[in-house]
């Protein structure tokens, strides 16, 4: 409890200054706690239900120093703590983007997500520091992980400046450190952003303009390597945990044996293991006896060899992926407007660039040591409200590419992994932790993952097309019951390991939504989410056959 400590006695000692200093506190936040039932999410006849609650609190107190300056900060507690086990951690930056990463053991369960200052001067205002993304136009693109309260924190400094109806800035985000402490220089990961957006009463409209700077970069093959390389690892290890598990026993059992037939023949079972010959010689003994052979020999050079081929496996992944250099441009105009009964929202996200590999690669007998990068996402969202009903329908593209390797590449989501814009609960949603166990794995052991899974899945760099229609009622006041159909399509799908071509059907999704304002400040959103799962998660064939998954969720939040 040390920190939480530490932080309710920084949060004391300035309250209990603000008399002298004239600070002004002002502390928003939630609580909530969640239920998940998943029926069947890797969408195996034999899975079992998954069934299970979580929570978490968040808080994000501000401090006014003066009138021009701000201190803003914001954390969590208990964030993905699943009731009825021990408090862990969230997970590590690494974990955010590499699921096979180690999740931190933290029995505290404390997070700090933001701090940073907000600085009004004459030339604009200024923010420095531990910053949360904000939204920019629709949900294309942005980080809204942990139901909204981005747990994709960056350090940035960003100048803003409004002159008129424009709101215009620029900002240097730093979203990896790979200098400090290394002796290969020069391995940081900087984001660049120039943008400008115009605003009226009932619209507004922007471009933003964004430069990567990825200089310790893993590229798509790279990355299924080192993914197929730690899975051959696991599976290693395994094998040689059983390979010992079986000598060991089968040794002891030996001696026990050896003991009660004849003394005599406990130092041939402790030489049997090392020697051939008296190996063989330990089988006929107790074949005399009706035993059958044990080959005390063969069991011992198996469990060796199986241990040989787990260090082998750990030492080939030991460095972790090959680095290559990333340098991207990206281009996102968006346009949101309400007229009348209509809402339309709209978003592009292109991105154009090159990786430079750490190597030269062959494909189809060309030769290439870099790999030209492009890619294009696009959604647009309809809403009409009519007789207190509100009907959607919209669409969205995320260009895909599946294969890894060849010298170019169109996979946006593999750029840019936040393409999450809770059109499907199941498909392409983030808030119900299916994100990389979606569907299960192929056959290399890779999660497949909803749209939304980002590069370490199968499904996330294959792109995706999906439409949908909705409609939703205000019942009461307080009470809203809404209905949404999604189907959705990979764009460029896998192929497996023998160039079979996997299905490209998604499938479609039915959700029931609830909405129920219970009181002031006390919410409850629900969802009974249907998949009727398409040929897609068959996986070429690894899967032969799949059966669709039902979720039931909750989740209550209290805000302050």
């Amino acid at each position: 409890m040390k920190k939480i400590r530490f932080m309710v006695a920084i949060c004391a000692a300035l309250m209990i200054a603000a008399p002298a200093m004239s600070l002004e506190v002002d502390v928003s936040g939630h609580y909530f706690v969640e239920h998940f039932n998943h029926s069947n999410e890797t969408f195996n006849k034999d899975e079992a239900t998954d069934d299970y609650s979580t929570m978490e609190f968040m808080a994000k107190p501000v401090f006014k120093i003066n009138d021009n300056i701000t201190l803003t900060t914001q954390f969590t507690a208990l964030q993905d703590h699943v009731w009825g086990t021990d408090a862990s951690g969230p997970p590590s930056d690494e974990a955010v983007d590499n699921p096979l990463a180690p999740k931190q053991d933290n029995v505290e369960n404390f997070d700090w997500k933001a701090a940073y200052m907000t600085i009004k001067t004459s030339i604009g205002g200024f923010i420095v520091g531990r910053y949360i993304d904000t939204p920019w136009g629709t949900g294309l693109g942005d980080s809204t992980a942990s139901h909204g309260s981005n747990s994709r924190h960056k350090d940035r400094v960003m100048w803003v400046v409004p002159t008129g109806d424009f709101i215009s800035g620029l900002v240097a985000q730093k979203n990896g450190e790979g200098d400090k402490g290394n002796i290969i220089s020069d391995a940081d990961f900087h984001k660049y952003y120039g943008f400008s957006a115009y605003k009226q009463e009932n619209w507004s409209t922007g471009l933003l303009i964004a430069r990567y700077e990825h200089r310790n970069y893993v590229n798509q093959r790279d990355l299924r390597n080192f993914q197929t390389g730690y899975n051959s690892y696991l599976a290693a290890s395994s094998a040689a945990t059983v390979a010992q598990g079986t000598y060991a026993g089968t040794y002891a059992q030996a001696l026990q044996l050896a003991g009660a037939l004849n003394p005599a023949l406990v130092p041939l079972v402790q030489a049997a293991p090392f020697n051939a010959a008296q190996s063989a010689a330990l089988d006929g003994a107790l074949g005399g006896a009706g035993i059958p052979a044990i080959d005390l020999y063969g069991l011992n050079s198996s469990a060796i060899t199986a241990q040989g081929a787990a260090a082998a496996a750990g030492s080939a992944i030991s460095a972790g992926p090959a680095r290559s250099e990333l340098g991207l441009w990206v281009f996102n105009p968006y346009f949101m407007g309400t007229f009348g009964p209509l809402t339309a929202e709209a978003e592009i996200l292109y991105g154009i660039g090159e990786v430079d590999l750490d190597e030269t690669r062959t494909y189809q007998g060309q030769t290439f040591d870099s790999i030209d990068a492009s890619g294009l996402a696009a959604t647009l969202d309809l809403k009409y409200d009519i007789a207190g009903f509100t009907l959607n329908a919209g669409g969205t593209y995320v260009q895909g590419d599946s294969n890894p390797d060849d010298d170019e590449t169109t996979a946006i989501g593999y750029f840019e992994e936040s393409i999450d814009l809770e059109h499907g609960f199941l498909l392409t949603s983030d808030y119900q932790n299916l994100r990389t166990t979606l569907g299960g794995t192929d056959e290399d052991g890779i999660p497949l993952g909803n749209v939304s899974g980002g590069p370490t899945t199968i499904t996330g760099p294959a792109g995706y097309t999906s439409f949908w229609l909705g409609a939703k009622y205000q019942v009461l006041d307080n009470l809203k019951l809404g209905l949404l159909f999604v189907n959705s399509t990979a764009d460029d799908v896998p192929v497996t390991n023998a160039g079979v071509k996997w299905d490209d059907d998604h499938g479609s999704e039915y959700d029931f939504t609830v909405e129920w304002d219970i009181m002031n400040n006390l919410k409850f959103w629900g969802v009974v989410a249907y998949l009727d799962a398409g040929d897609y998660w068959k996986a070429g064939g690894f899967n032969t056959e799949i059966e669709d998954n039902t979720t039931f969720y909750g989740r209550l939040t209290l805000e302050f």
